[in-house]
């Protein structure tokens, strides 16, 4: 009769709990957002619910004679990309919420031979219109740990006792691949902020040469040819030079696809064709208003690195002077990139540019 009692009592404070929650959720998302380092997958509230309370009431080891004793009837997972930022967002909480800690605990910490959930789990005073008494948890936790918690939950086990000795070796090797995972995906994160660092001097230097990628090819922007070839073709149309780069994935498929895939290549060939690329510019267009009916008068601004498109077609138009053979090698290049995304369309639509530039390629 107890527990029908307090399950009665939770029906009727479930509105308040959820209205709670909510301002909860909205007041952490705006803590987290504080830190524009944190990158944060998830924020989200889940309230017990009253099966699982009933069930929870039911435990033989346990005796519940107020509602309040019980700490997750508001519950808030706090989902990140990266392991290390577990920790900066508890100390973020830890700051500036009434944590119970001692009710908290860090169940990312076990022994080799343990497997299971994993997580940063504090409990903390509820406060609001509910009693002073009122508790709710928080758990903080990557990803994958989140993954693997969700597939510990559906495969319905709550303790390492009840899983076969067989399965739980198996578990206890995926718990640490995952762990590893985690580890990992920091380190990679680490090395590519060490290798965007480096980008500006290794370029510079150009000791060796530096490959086009998603990382190279904003240090490449920065690059003053670029960027003076870049205003230029913005004055050309009349238009503000924007930050916004054009596209990074297409271009680059385009760059290597024409046979530029280094960083020096993009710059030589900025510099040997900078006056031929300008020279594009309009015809370009007026062959794209009559194809597409794309005019610059629809543009906010120019694209970073629209100079580096113009690039790619003279880097295929100069290897040939037969019109035919650039025509065949201009629609191979829009064949590699799927757009035209026909073969027909592709070899039209190269064979009018060829036309339209004459001898600018």
């Amino acid at each position: 009769m107890a527990h029908e009692a307090l399950l009665e009592k939770y029906d009727d404070l479930l509105p308040a709990l959820r209205a709670r929650g909510e301002t909860l959720i909205a007041e952490i998302a705006a803590l987290l957002a504080s830190d524009p380092t944190l990158k944060v997958h998830s924020v989200t509230l889940r309230l017990k619910s009253r099966e699982s309370l009933a069930q929870k009431l039911a435990r033989p080891d346990r005796s519940y004679r107020d509602l309040w004793t019980i700490t997750d009837l508001i519950g808030i997972r706090v989902i990140m990309y990266f392991e290390d930022a577990v920790d900066r967002v508890g100390e973020l909480l830890e700051a500036r919420l009434p944590v119970d800690f001692g009710h908290s605990a860090d169940k990312r910490r076990r022994e080799p031979t343990e497997f299971g959930y994993r997580s940063l789990h504090y409990v903390c005073r509820t406060g609001g219109d509910l009693p002073a008494s009122a508790r709710f948890e928080i758990q903080v936790r990557t990803v994958l740990e989140h993954a693997w918690a969700e597939i510990e939950h559906d495969l319905g086990y709550k303790a390492s006792e009840a899983v076969p000795s067989a399965v739980r070796r198996r578990l206890n090797r995926l718990a640490g691949l995952l762990e590893l995972a985690d580890q990992e995906f920091c380190a990679i994160r680490r090395d590519l902020e060490s290798y965007a660092d480096t980008l500006p001097a290794r370029i510079e230097a150009a000791a060796a040469p530096v490959q086009l990628d998603r990382f190279s090819l904003v240090a490449l922007l920065d690059c003053a040819e670029v960027n003076a070839l870049d205003r230029a073709i913005a004055r050309v149309l009349e238009k503000d030079l924007g930050e916004e780069p054009f596209y990074p994935d297409y271009l680059l498929k385009m760059l290597a696809s024409s046979g530029v895939r280094t960083v020096a290549d993009a710059r030589a060939g900025v510099a040997r064709h900078q006056d031929a690329i300008a020279a594009m510019v309009k015809p370009y267009f007026a062959f794209a208003w009559e194809t597409w009916q794309l005019s610059p008068d629809r543009m906010a601004r120019v694209f970073r690195g629209y100079s580096l498109f113009f690039l790619a077609h003279v880097e295929v138009l100069r290897t040939s002077t037969l019109r035919l053979d650039k025509t065949e090698r201009l629609a191979r290049l829009y064949r590699e990139l799927d757009y035209p995304d026909d073969a027909g369309t592709a070899h039209l639509v190269a064979s009018r540019l060829v036309d339209t530039f004459g001898d600018l390629g």
